[in-house]
């Protein structure tokens, strides 16, 4: 039998751990410690068991449909229960090509209720969608929750955590916001490598985009979203029905989540990323601020040159703005730094990515001709072709790569054969 076990929560001050036991093959999917834990600015003692139990189920049970699985626990929030079926139903719409089957035994249905007495909060990391988010909702004076879910079985330094926390909460002090912050490593104590060599072809999405980190970043924030009476938790949404994809944050799945009294809104599903953008660069432009938008998660600034960075300082252009104003850095030679970075960049670009992101970035930057402030860029953006451009770049990167990636494709089918 395949199954997860929830031995034991333990609950110190500001911080809950979580020891589980897997049986059969199961276990390859974790590594060895089979430990989870959560960690917030708030002492959390006080919240029932039931509810601080909802960020493990949320984090595994997508797994346990997908393995046909079952997991076992204790206690479980009645209303964080029910909402579940509403959720695998959603995730089986997405993922037609799996069956999400598996069960969820629980001991204990414990019904918790209370009163709102604030009426949102809404997760942040401070990028280009959370801060849309935070303008269409501001005038519920939401609780910022900011989140770092990469560490290992225990807080480690993190320069980037480090800059995203400071960030956020410079941001709550300038609007008088207060801050949730949540460290965790929900982001590795599953090995998301090997449930992608199992799924990733029939779900046709990898296990963290496909199916976790929208209940991962969610629930990490429900315990204390009960615990300070929140109405409704925001979280900023990624896509738009411009362009189906699939995601594990999508309406159809978070907004189903219930927990006690409490509900979850996914935010601005409406808006293309270039509404986004032109959201936040007329507010900040008639308020005459200096923005900070952060886009690079994985570093302490704005690198200027990734995918992520090159469409949100390109969305920017094309909008008549400049993007020295919205925390992005390219003083000199605009143009050529940023037509180099996208040769470089555009070999790793999927159809989808073209599709949602950059055709719509050309799109404006053409009806906006006029108002564009590099004009350097227009007579070669606006007819670049990345579908022909990422196959001759992609081909001369293979070619000039051939010996490291045979040997890694030979690296991993030994990894996996004596796996």
């Amino acid at each position: 039998m395949n199954e997860i076990i929830l031995d034991k929560i333990e609950i110190k001050n500001n911080r809950v751990d979580y020891f589980f036991s897997v049986n059969g093959r199961m276990q390859k999917y974790f590594k060895k410690e089979n430990h989870m834990f959560l960690e917030y600015n708030y002492d959390i003692k006080d919240i029932p068991k039931s509810v601080l139990t909802i960020p493990f189920i949320s984090n595994v049970i997508p797994l346990v449909w997908i393995s046909d699985a079952r997991i076992l626990i204790d206690e479980l929030d009645r209303n964080f229960f029910e909402c579940l079926k509403n959720i695998k139903h959603a995730y089986q719409n997405m993922f037609p090509n799996i069956e999400f089957k598996g069960s969820l035994v629980v001991n204990e249905v414990v019904t918790n209720t209370y009163i709102p007495e604030r009426e949102s909060a809404s997760l942040f990391s401070g990028g280009l969608d959370a801060l849309t988010t935070f303008i269409r909702i501001k005038d519920k004076n939401p609780i910022l929750i900011t989140e770092y879910g990469w560490h290992e079985n225990n807080v480690q330094f993190s320069k980037v955590w480090e800059a995203d926390k400071n960030n956020a909460i410079q941001f709550g002090e300038n609007y008088g916001l207060d801050n949730i912050l949540v460290q965790s490593n929900y982001g590795t104590f599953i090995m998301g490598q090997e449930i992608n060599r199992d799924f990733s072809k029939k779900l046709g999405d990898s296990w963290w985009h496909g199916l976790h980190h929208g209940l991962a970043i969610i629930s990490a924030a429900i315990p204390i979203a009960f615990m300070l009476k929140i109405k409704c938790i925001y979280i900023a949404s990624s896509n738009s029905p411009q362009y189906k994809v699939t995601c594990a944050s999508d309406p159809t799945v978070d907004n189903e989540i219930r927990y006690a009294s409490g509900m979850v809104f996914h935010d601005g599903y409406e808006l293309t990323r270039q509404d986004k953008v032109k959201v936040v660069v007329d507010y900040y432009s008639d308020k005459k601020e200096i923005a900070n938008i952060r886009v690079c998660f994985k570093n302490e600034e704005n690198c200027c040159k990734c995918e992520k960075c090159l469409r949100t300082i390109l969305g920017i252009i094309a909008e008549g703005k400049n993007p020295n104003d919205f925390g992005f850095s390219i003083q000199n030679n605009t143009s050529e730094s940023i037509k180099t970075s996208l040769n470089y960049e555009v070999k790793f670009f999927t159809n989808t990515f073209i599709n949602i992101y950059w055709v719509n970035i050309q799109n404006r930057m053409k009806e906006n001709y006029d108002n564009v402030l590099y004009r350097d860029l227009l007579e070669w953006f606006l007819d670049y072709d990345f579908v022909t451009e990422r196959k001759k770049t992609l081909l001369k990167y293979r070619t000039e790569n051939f010996f490291p990636i045979l040997k890694r494709k030979i690296s991993q089918k030994v990894n996996r054969l004596f796996a």
